[in-house]
């Protein structure tokens, strides 16, 4: 759990250093990271940060995603609770824009399968296809840090 708190801090470290000011450091206890449902239904979600440079959040979910493809952002994907199936690569099947540099689809054809289990940490580079699965019944809980490419 300390390698995965470090490596945590690191990605943090990453989206908040472009823009941070002594004055700006944010400390969040996990007492407060309260989730809420998002407007798609597929996740919750808590904001840590939202600098210029990326986002920080944490996220629940109980429902596979989509297929996505991000052609401007790095993800950082770290596992705290239950699990999953993250698929890497491949194509996404049925590609729509779903805004400016952003593909999403049905599924994902050719992508590698990893099974995601608390302590995990993913790392999704920009261009890259990626889906969350889960199985019915199935949660996770997750930190990710979205920074520009």
């Amino acid at each position: 759990m300390k390698k995965i708190a470090l490596i945590a801090t690191c990605g943090m470290s990453l989206v908040l250093s472009a823009s941070a000011h002594a004055e700006d450091f944010k400390f969040i206890p996990s007492a407060q990271q309260k989730v809420a449902p998002t407007a798609n239904g597929l996740t919750s979600q808590f904001t840590l940060a939202n600098p210029k440079s990326g986002i920080a959040m944490i996220t629940t979910r109980d429902k596979s995603g989509l297929a996505e493809l991000h052609a401007d952002w790095i993800d950082h994907i770290f596992v705290q609770a239950g699990g999953g199936t993250m698929i890497l690569g491949g194509k996404v099947d049925e590609p729509k824009e779903a805004g400016p540099g952003e593909t999403r689809g049905s599924g994902v054809t050719g992508g590698k399968s990893f099974a995601m289990h608390p302590g995990d940490y993913v790392y999704i580079p920009a261009n890259t296809v990626h889906r969350m699965v889960l199985a019915p019944g199935q949660t996770i809980r997750y930190a990710v840090v979205k920074a520009h490419n």
